[in-house]
């Protein structure tokens, strides 16, 4: 049995910018009108730019208008305490303290949203204590795939500027580590660069996707293409 999942990133929504809010309104409407409905819907990260109460909630009013249910999980352009606030029902599964990582069990294929902000930069962190939390999520349920969901793409991220986002790229190499002790993991999928990027990472394929935001999507992009919602279909596993 498969799972189709639509996942979304980077909507960066800003009272200033007023597009992004409708960049998020299209993107929500074209998901609505699929021939073919997702069983779920994953945003991974850069929810608000400013991590404002009023950013967050102007994403939940637009997100809420969503068929499916969805999940969110933080960048680095966000706040934890805010967006829990804002997502703190139970159907939104956040943990009410510490870092936003946690697993979705409902379906033929496990999700688990790994937190990979950091308190002091704008590039990944996977310390320690996340990655021993990450292997024990692993470790609950190996009969199932399970898919990672991160915003920082843990992979070198060829072709732009700067291929190496986070901080320490030993954080890197331990993940490496880690996921080599779990052969059931079938796929990885982030936000953060703002295109899209293909990668891998202990075996694991991985890709990263552009940003809905249209005004802040990087690389070669026309201005029809800043207009058109950005979405990724997963059909899991893959």
């Amino acid at each position: 049995m498969s799972l189709r999942i639509i996942q979304i990133s980077d909507t960066h929504l800003c009272l200033d910018v007023p597009q992004r809010m409708i960049d998020l309104e299209n993107c929500v409407q074209a998901i609505n009108k699929l021939d073919v409905p997702p069983d779920l819907v994953i945003h991974t990260g850069d929810v608000a730019h400013n991590g404002l109460a009023k950013e967050y909630h102007s994403a939940r009013q637009l997100l809420d208008q969503l068929d499916p249910p969805y999940f969110v999980m933080p960048g680095n352009r966000d706040k934890r305490t805010q967006l829990r606030m804002e997502f703190s029902q139970s159907q939104f599964r956040l943990p009410q303290n510490g870092w936003l990582q946690y697993s979705i069990e409902d379906y033929p294929v496990r999700l688990i949203m790994v937190d990979t902000v950091s308190d002091h930069t704008n590039k990944g962190e996977l310390c320690s204590s996340r990655l021993k939390h990450l292997d024990q999520m692993l470790l609950a349920d190996t009969t199932k795939p399970v898919a990672l969901f991160l915003h920082h793409p843990p992979y070198k991220a060829e072709g732009i500027p700067d291929p190496y986002q986070y901080e320490n790229w030993s954080d890197v190499e331990n993940l490496t580590q880690l996921l080599a002790q779990h052969k059931n993991v079938c796929g990885m999928y982030c936000g953060h660069v703002h295109r899209f990027i293909d990668g891998s990472i202990a075996g694991v394929r991985a890709s990263a996707i552009t940003c809905l935001a249209g005004d802040l999507r990087k690389g070669d992009v026309s201005d029809a293409d800043r207009k058109t919602p950005v979405y990724k279909v997963l059909n899991l596993p893959n």
